[in-house]
């Protein structure tokens, strides 16, 4: 791609994104897309858009917003914050993670790629997990 090509259709894509406006994914992305993240590493826009749509399976309420964007070499960056409710018990998960955004000849994302620290953004906020993980943060910082 010789130009840069325009990140705020799909910024707005995420900042907005509900259960209803999942499917508008594949206006977005190329059919051989791929999406990698820490639990999962798919290809294709309709494997994108089930992950997507299965963050609403258990999460309500749920919010990105992208705090600092920056294009580089041949890639967007975008810096955000993730939010949302369990929909049992209503515990919060909050998390800031980063994603690295490849797009194709046509302008459309071939490859998504975030970051984010699953431990502290998923595991700690689990019931019995979440408690040791943190006894073993708490341990290594105590002894660095």
């Amino acid at each position: 791609m010789t130009s840069v090509p325009p990140i705020e259709p799909f910024q707005q894509y995420l900042e907005t994104l509900t259960a209803e406006t999942v499917p508008q994914i594949l206006d977005l992305v190329a059919s051989d897309v791929r999406f990698i993240d820490p639990f999962h590493d798919v290809s294709g826009a309709q494997a994108m858009q089930r992950v997507f749509a299965a963050i609403f399976v258990s999460l309500k309420n749920v919010r990105f917003t992208v705090i600092d964007r920056a294009w580089s070499g041949n890639a967007w960056y975008l810096r955000w914050r993730f939010e949302g409710d369990r929909r049992q018990g209503g515990q919060m998960f909050e998390f800031d993670g980063m994603s690295e955004i490849y797009f194709n000849d046509e302008g459309r994302v071939r490859l998504y790629r975030d970051h984010w620290d699953a431990a502290s953004g998923f595991y700690e906020k689990l019931p019995v997990l979440g408690w040791v993980l943190r006894l073993l943060r708490r341990k290594i910082a105590s002894a660095a």
